[in-house]
């Protein structure tokens, strides 16, 4: 017998009952990391770590590939912003908003923007073809590979997701203008892709990305007063 992912030997409504008790769990871990991320409180990163994790299962069994590839980079970015943070303020969890310039929010150069969508751009479209060739997702579970949904949209929200990631790990104050067109989008995706609860946690990030930008905004208009 070839082998399958533990869940899909179980009867359906019991498979049924138990994904949706997962997606919820991810989506309240990551509504409060944004809320956190938003407050500029270094806790965000654990709580986003957490819910990355379990997200990596319900994307990989709804067949949005991408994103499941995407939390699994996203629990090396959210390592590195929390060990970046945490350095940065001599390993105390604190508010890193009270901590001083090492850090305030910044804005990225004109230079640095350009720089990081053009590596975008470069690794479209061969992560369309890896992502399509499913060999990944046939060695960890063989048999078990669907076609992926929403292939070309999902891979473009893949590479803008990372960019903005990298962009708040450095704490660049554009990143909060990525999140907000990549919530505007991943809405209708989710919904149709039967992943409802994850849809409505996309809404609710909308309204929060934006008030996430305002902190950071006032935030970066007091530095540089100050300096």
């Amino acid at each position: 017998m070839q082998p399958q992912l533990i869940l899909e030997q179980w009867p359906s409504w019991i498979y049924e009952i138990s994904v949706s008790k997962t997606e919820l769990t991810a989506a309240l871990l990551s509504f409060w990391c944004v809320w956190l991320a938003a407050k500029n409180n270094v806790l965000n990163w654990p709580v986003a770590m957490a819910g990355s994790a379990i997200y990596v299962v319900v994307f990989f069994q709804g067949a949005l590939y991408s994103d499941a590839f995407l939390n699994v980079v996203f629990l090396f970015f959210q390592g590195f912003g929390w060990y970046s943070w945490k350095k940065s303020i001599s390993g105390k969890f604190a508010n890193p908003a009270k901590m001083g310039d090492h850090t305030a929010p910044s804005m990225a150069s004109g230079l640095d923007l350009l720089r990081i969508f053009a590596v975008g751009a470069i690794c479209y479209y061969p992560w369309t073809l890896f992502v399509k060739s499913g060999t990944v997702q046939q060695w960890i579970s063989q048999g078990s590979f669907q076609p992926p949904r929403f292939l070309h949209l999902d891979a473009a929200l893949f590479i803008v997701s990372i960019i903005a990631l990298y962009m708040q790990a450095k704490r660049w104050i554009q990143h909060w203008f990525l999140w907000i067109l990549i919530d505007v989008v991943y809405v209708p995706v989710y919904w149709q892709n039967d992943n409802q609860i994850t849809a409505l946690l996309y809404t609710l990030y909308i309204p929060l990305a934006v008030k996430g930008y305002l902190l950071w905004r006032v935030n970066l208009q007091e530095r540089t007063a100050v300096g």
